[in-house]
């Protein structure tokens, strides 16, 4: 096997293995640290390699469709056991755990924004008052030009 196959094949290695990592973290600097290079290699095989740029947002892809599907459970309530004293609560003969459910209202909003934007999305206008009389002011420039004109031409007669 020559050099440049063997190097290819360790970039390739060390090309998946910061894959995997950014799919089980989402982070790129945690990411590049459990494969131990430096976060500006993944940039230049961003920059250079379309073929680990596709892979790359294909990942990023994935992490952000799985972020949206937990946004989406957390926004309609999670499930999540009780605990008093550090220990689980049950009740009943069959001490069964005391479950509650949270919910995130921001999600909740933010997903809205998304989904429905016609309905929930941020309404802003802007309102301009007073008055801008655009002829006078158009007028008031053709003479003011006119005159300039006039005084240059009897400043380069006298």
């Amino acid at each position: 096997m020559g050099v440049s196959r063997a190097v290819k094949d360790r970039k390739h290695f060390k090309q998946r293995a910061f894959l995997a990592a950014y799919a089980a973290t989402g982070c790129l600097r945690t990411a590049a640290e459990a494969i131990k290079i430096d976060r500006k290699r993944h940039h230049e095989w961003t920059k250079n390699d379309a073929t680990y740029e596709k892979a790359f947002e294909a990942v990023a892809e994935d992490i952000g469709r799985d972020l949206e599907i937990e946004a989406i459970r957390r926004a309609m309530g999670a499930k999540s056991p009780m605990y008093y004293r550090g220990k689980p609560v049950k009740t009943g003969r069959g001490g069964r755990t005391v479950y509650e459910v949270e919910y995130s209202d921001q999600l909740l909003i933010t997903l809205l924004k998304r989904f429905r934007p016609a309905l929930y999305r941020e309404r802003t206008t802007t309102e301009v008052t007073g008055s801008i009389d655009l002829v006078d002011r158009m007028q008031a420039a053709r003479k003011r030009l006119i005159e300039m004109k006039r005084n240059d031409g009897s400043a380069a007669n006298g």
